[in-house]
């Protein structure tokens, strides 16, 4: 007999269990179960008092960008209130050279709503660029782009194929060509380093969007994404942050689904999934215990865990079972550090424009080649570091915009670099190059910002693949986003082509997580799909087909207000 029973039982706490589990409660009328390994539920949704007392950082996502949360913010419209908020800094992007000591601000859209400001920045190292990207930002702001990239985000893969969806790419492709992103054959087989190249001809805007494109874990030297540079330059206003940390967007669906009676489980393992005659019915806790589960199992855990630990081998075919051992998973891994700071730093290049100061995701260069990203890549490939001139790590400082980071006048600073996979030393080993690399960081940063030096330092919390890895399904290398993106393991390849749906070769079992389709942010993608096919299984109610809610058109408006909503708070509000 079952020590407890659901409707739904989730393995797994993370973003992704959570987000998942409001729609089988609300939508599916489910009694929901969630069972997390860790003590604390949200998974990369995590913001910690980390490198001194009262100073705070996200110890994983960081960026949120406003499309992340669109379904959630649409069909539970007390997500925002209970604190899923997307905010933004003066600039979201840019970067600084040494060599020159001068900088590119990409303005937000916040503080730039028609991208003039930012168009007339980028001009002081090439019109044409300027002109290049005026173009971009009108095409990635009509209804035709929008309506695109949500069916690409929003839709499972099976449905990418549909007839309206095409219609609609049929609609939005005589505006590419128009604004000069023609997806030709060269550019679909290229690499962002080549496209990048191609469309843009100053190496300053080439290296902001090729920066990005490495925090969305695309190497840039990979065949086969060069289309995505257009998408990544278009983002690049929009790059956010969550008010008061990315823990607080667990917060808010935790605090939804209490009230909708979910129950959680924290500090509970989970051995296997339990299999009858080709179905599963619950699941079995590494103490012995069984929990049954009426309707259906999901699992948020990596391929590897899903099929070799959950399943079980003997349930797998063979060519799965190849499939997922040959997952590539050693990109991605970070140096991911926070410094509790007496000073914000203070950039050299703030001379050429003082916006800079405020900037969410900083680059820094030793000149605006984007080869030191390119060679990053390589020496990542090859599990090393690079010389400390190709270091191209990205800084910023939350706690200038909001100042619940950081005591008061007081601040924390974060920064982002790649670094080798886990695998690579031991752990000794790594706990010498973790005091290494905070030196060697602060000797660079010293170059752009003379008063980033140790003296200005209160505390520092050194993150890196080690510490990424006691999540387990980011094992065994610590990379963020679970397995990597080559164009072999992303849209209908993602983690493999059976399991892409997220059914598995287990009736009632389903599978979603980072290593899912879109893969490696904090929003909503993967449990958004996942619960359109469970509907479709189970025939469940679909809020998609609710009168206002017509997709992709209520996502796109909801983006939208979103976007309005941090540009124009309501007066007197808490925005």
């Amino acid at each position: 007999m079952a020590d407890k029973t659901f409707d739904a039982v989730i393995v797994g706490g993370g973003n992704k269990a959570l987000l998942l589990s409001l729609y089988l409660a609300k939508y599916g009328g489910m009694s929901v179960g969630v069972f997390e390994r860790r003590h604390e539920i949200g998974g990369c949704l995590a913001t910690e008092e980390l490198s001194a007392p009262g100073f705070r950082g996200n110890t994983h996502a960081n960026i949120i960008l406003p499309w992340y949360y669109a379904p959630i913010w649409r069909d539970f419209p007390d997500f925002w209130d209970y604190g899923a908020r997307w905010e933004q800094h003066k600039c979201s992007d840019g970067f600084v050279f040494r060599d020159k000591e001068n900088c590119l601000a990409i303005y937000s859209e916040k503080h730039d709503p028609t991208q003039e400001r930012t168009a007339r920045e980028i001009a002081r190292f090439s019109q044409r660029d300027a002109d290049t990207w005026g173009r971009l930002w009108a095409l990635s702001q009509s209804d035709e782009f929008m309506r695109v990239t949500t069916d690409t985000l929003f839709r499972p893969v099976e449905e990418q194929a549909a007839p309206e969806v095409a219609s609609r790419q049929a609609a939005v492709f005589p505006k590419l060509v128009q604004a000069g992103f023609t997806p030709d054959s060269l550019t679909l087989k290229a690499s962002t380093l080549r496209a990048a190249r191609e469309w843009f001809e100053s190496p300053e805007l080439q290296s902001c969007i090729l920066r990005f494109a490495v925090s969305s874990v695309v190497d840039i030297n990979d065949a086969g994404s060069g289309m995505s540079v257009m998408g990544m330059a278009a983002v690049l206003p929009t790059i956010g942050f969550n008010r008061g940390g990315t823990h607080q967007i667990a917060h808010a669906a935790h605090q939804l689904l209490v009230q909708m009676g979910c129950e959680f489980f924290t500090n509970t393992e989970v051995d296997a999934a339990i299999i009858e005659n080709g179905a599963a019915t619950g699941i079995r806790l590494r103490d012995g215990s069984e929990i049954a589960a009426r309707k259906l199992v999901v699992s948020t855990l990596s391929p590897h865990q899903l099929v070799f630990d959950l399943i079980g081998e003997e349930h797998v075919g063979d060519l799965l079972k190849r499939r997922v051992r040959l997952l590539e998973d050693s990109f991605g891994c970070l140096m991911w550090y926070s410094f509790a700071v007496h000073e914000a730093p203070q950039y050299r290049a703030e001379a050429f424009n003082p916006d800079i100061h405020e900037c969410q995701w900083l680059g820094m260069q030793p000149d605006p080649d984007p080869a030191h990203i390119a060679r990053e890549c390589l020496y990542q490939k090859l599990r090393k570091f690079p010389p400390l001139e190709d270091y191209a790590p990205t800084v910023g400082c939350h706690s200038l915009v909001d100042p619940s980071f950081a005591p008061p006048g007081k601040h924390v600073v974060q920064n982002e670099q790649l670094g080798p996979p886990l695998s690579t030393y031991a752990e000794k080993e790594w706990l010498e190059i973790k005091k290494r690399y905070a030196d060697e960081l602060l000797t660079l940063w010293e170059a752009y910002a003379p008063n980033m030096t140790w003296d200005n330092v209160i505390g520092v919390d050194t993150n890196s693949p080690l510490d990424h890895a006691r999540m387990k399904n980011l094992g065994p290398n610590g990379t963020m986003a679970g397995i990597d993106r080559p164009a072999h393991q992303v849209f209908e390849n993602r983690p493999t082509p059976e399991l892409a749906n997220h059914r598995t070769p287990i009736e009632r079992l389903y599978a979603t997580g980072g290593s899912w389709h879109v893969g490696s942010n904090a929003g909503s993608t993967e449990s958004y799909n996942c619960y359109k096919v469970i509907a479709k299984d189970l025939g469940l109610d679909k809020p998609w087909e609710e009168p206002g809610k017509e997709e992709p058109d209520s996502l796109v408006e909801q983006q939208r207000i979103v976007r309005r909503r941090v540009r124009d708070p309501e007066p007197g509000g808490s925005e």
